[in-house]
């Protein structure tokens, strides 16, 4: 039950957003607008790994090695809790020698597809780290995350996820509490006593690979926190305020432009305007399909239009896929072609032209999920990312709405808005937000990935640098190089081994939260 989990939220979400294209929306409004935005990314990551690496990902071809297990608690907190259960570690020790004082390496797993043992050899999460193994000797570990990274029903801290109170050991403190763990583990497993911990992650493990080393200094020397939302927000207005921002970009093979994005701008409020109109609801059923009347309903409206009634990448921005309308700079040529009518017109065109590759997308998600992320944003982080009338947002605005995003965590969780907003102030009280203390950690983002705008894009302190990555997306760095990266994908490397050098060379005792 608890390994179908993301990808339950990955399929759900993949087919909320094509069954809103081909116009199945009967069945797709009944999913929550959560779901479509929350985990938009774990179907892109698939979608950009098979465009960039082919049919198959090096997770389904099976690379790396098998799973490993420790004992691990169930609950940091409570000293009279003595549960345990095993966490599953993958190690790549190639180039390690024995008794040396090589660095070691770990990437942080997290709310991604689950790890394998892809992750220490050819790796969507690290390979950052995986690349640099030969040249420094490192040896490298990945640690699955305690809920999303569950091999087996023994492999999760608790027998049944489903069951009422079984996701209460399920937060970001817990989870690096089971790092802590880990690390001690390790060090006496593999005699690790004179060695500098580094910790690696992008997105929520990118947070986690962060406050791992702001939290347990005395364990990681350093960290490389890849696009780290780590500012928590209930109204995270930045996501599409970035995302229209980055149709404005055209660097490094990006190919916006100011005209692009205020065309698709344009489009999205006509739309909204043609909804209030037989003669614009009949225009609508023309170029979209549909019937006139379907939209005069305000849900209809909004599950249509609210979140863009094509899908518009950016945090999941590839410059090097080939589909019509798959990245920035093919949707932009779509959307600044004068031939092919007004703007609503070529946002129909933009999602006839993505429909011939997302038809065969539909799948058949499990029966049974427990939806982990949703809970952690009720309990920890929000990141509900709205369509705000008056924000940047370039969809049809005031559909997509804190009310809206937020009220699961009542229906699910019993969580009210008020205390989700008190978990919100608490998160960031404890980790710091985007102005954290401490030592030895970099911050890069990409220029057009939205989660950039709740990271740390200004250094507090010496001690805390940041990069900002000319018209990557999100952790793009972390992939797998290949002839076709952007240059500043390549230097973004570079750079990284250039700061995991200058802080293996020195002590990072500076004041630490």
């Amino acid at each position: 039950k608890a390994t179908v989990s993301v990808l339950y939220w990955t399929l759900i979400t993949m087919m909320q957003r094509t069954m809103m294209m081909l116009g199945l929306v009967g069945l797709a409004s009944a999913i929550h607008p959560f779901e479509v935005q929350m985990n938009e990314k774990r179907i892109q990551r698939e979608m950009y790994w098979k465009n960039r690496h082919g049919v198959k990902s090096s997770s389904e071809l099976g690379l790396g090695p098998a799973p490993q297990f420790f004992t691990q608690f169930q609950d940091h907190f409570d000293g009279t809790n003595t549960k345990t259960w095993q966490q599953a570690y993958y190690m790549n020790a190639t180039y390690f020698k024995p008794g040396s004082d090589a660095p070691v390496f770990i990437c942080v797993g997290g709310e991604g597809p689950p790890l394998d043992g892809s992750v220490v050899v050819s790796s969507e999460h690290c390979n950052v780290a995986v690349e640099w193994l030969k040249e420094t000797g490192a040896i490298m570990f990945a640690v699955e995350h305690r809920y999303y990274g569950c091999h087996n029903i023994s492999a999760c801290p608790v027998p049944e996820p489903a069951l009422p109170g079984a996701l209460k050991y399920l937060s970001s403190r817990q989870a690096l509490g089971d790092l802590a763990e880990f690390r001690a583990f390790a060090t006496k497993q593999y005699g690790l006593t004179n060695n500098k911990w580094v910790s690696f992650g992008g997105s929520y493990p990118g947070m986690l690979a962060g406050w791992f080393r702001l939290k347990f200094p005395h364990l990681v020397h350093a960290s490389i926190a890849s696009s780290a939302p780590v500012q928590a927000q209930v109204d995270m207005r930045g996501y599409n305020d970035v995302t229209a921002e980055a149709y404005s970009v055209s660097d490094n093979g990006v190919g916006g432009s100011p005209a692009c994005t205020a065309n698709i701008a344009d489009g999205h409020k006509v739309i909204g305007q043609m909804f209030n109109t037989t003669q614009g609801r009949t225009e609508l059923a023309q170029l979209f399909g549909h019937t006139a009347d379907w939209y005069q309903s305000p849900s209809n409206q909004a599950a249509f239009a609210g979140n863009g009634v094509a899908q518009f990448p950016s945090q999941s921005n590839d410059p090097a896929c080939t589909q019509s309308g798959c990245n920035i700079g093919k949707i932009c040529v779509i959307m600044t072609d004068s031939t092919l009518g007004n703007n609503v017109q070529k946002l129909a065109h933009l999602r006839k032209n993505q429909l011939m590759y997302m038809e065969d997308k539909m799948v058949k998600a499990p029966d049974s999920v427990v939806n982990y992320w949703g809970y952690q944003t009720c309990t920890e982080f929000a990141f509900y990312q709205t369509c705000e009338v008056g924000s940047k947002c370039f969809y049809t605005q005031g559909y997509v709405t804190v009310a809206s995003m937020i009220e699961f965590c009542h229906v699910e969780f019993g969580i009210s808005t008020a205390t989700v907003q008190r978990n919100v102030d608490y998160t960031n009280e404890y980790y710091g937000g985007n102005k954290p203390a401490g030592s030895c950690v970099l911050y890069p983002n990409g220029e057009v990935d939205p989660w950039h705008s709740l990271s740390v894009l200004k250094s507090p302190s010496a001690g805390i640098p940041v990069l900002m990555v000319p018209g990557a997306s999100h952790h793009a760095w972390t992939h797998p190089s290949l002839p076709s990266d952007q240059a500043s994908v390549v230097q973004a490397r570079q750079t990284i081994r250039n700061y995991v050098t200058k802080f293996l060379n020195e002590t990072c005792e500076q004041p630490t939260i």
